[in-house]
């Protein structure tokens, strides 16, 4: 990847995270899960686009966590990149994925629909939204929660910068 575009990319992110980057943990928390939260309803919802939101979201997201960590490896190492992302991951990035699955299963059933043939686009929609209220903001909620509370003092510990809390 050239590097202009690992710039680029860094600081498009810095852009949007600066207005929670002085946060405290405890409004920091609900703004984390409501975000998170409201982007993968929209990929289930969006999905009736024959699937290609899903795709997308899942794609930039792979690849802004790849900028991350070809630009932050050299400088604080793998072991801090891996307290940063594997303790609330191991639940966010499959209730993400489990989003994006349904918004494909969603995208399948608008093809069907399109191309003449015996749809179920809402039953779908139903079914996809009973497992985002049952099991999705469940897991996104615990992310959250681990992301605030307990992440920034893993990554301390692997030798990243101290929490401010």
């Amino acid at each position: 990847m050239a590097p202009y575009v690992s710039d680029f990319v860094l600081g498009e992110l810095g852009h949007l995270l600066k207005p929670v980057g002085g946060l405290i943990p405890l409004v920091l928390f609900p703004v984390i899960f409501l975000n998170n939260a409201i982007k993968t309803l929209a990929v289930i919802v969006f999905g009736l686009l024959l699937g290609v939101p899903p795709f997308l979201f899942t794609g930039l997201n792979g690849f802004v966590i790849g900028v991350l960590v070809r630009v932050l490896a050299p400088t604080t190492g793998y072991g801090v990149i891996a307290a940063g992302l594997a303790p609330h991951g191991m639940i966010e990035i499959p209730s993400l994925l489990l989003g994006t699955a349904l918004g494909f299963s969603v995208g399948e059933e608008s093809l069907k629909w399109l191309t003449g043939r015996k749809s179920q686009v809402r039953l779908e929609l139903r079914r996809s939204f009973r497992i985002y209220l049952r099991w999705i903001l469940l897991g996104l909620l615990v992310a959250a929660l681990i992301e605030v509370f307990v992440t920034p003092h893993l990554v301390h510990l692997f030798g990243g910068q101290r929490p401010a809390f």
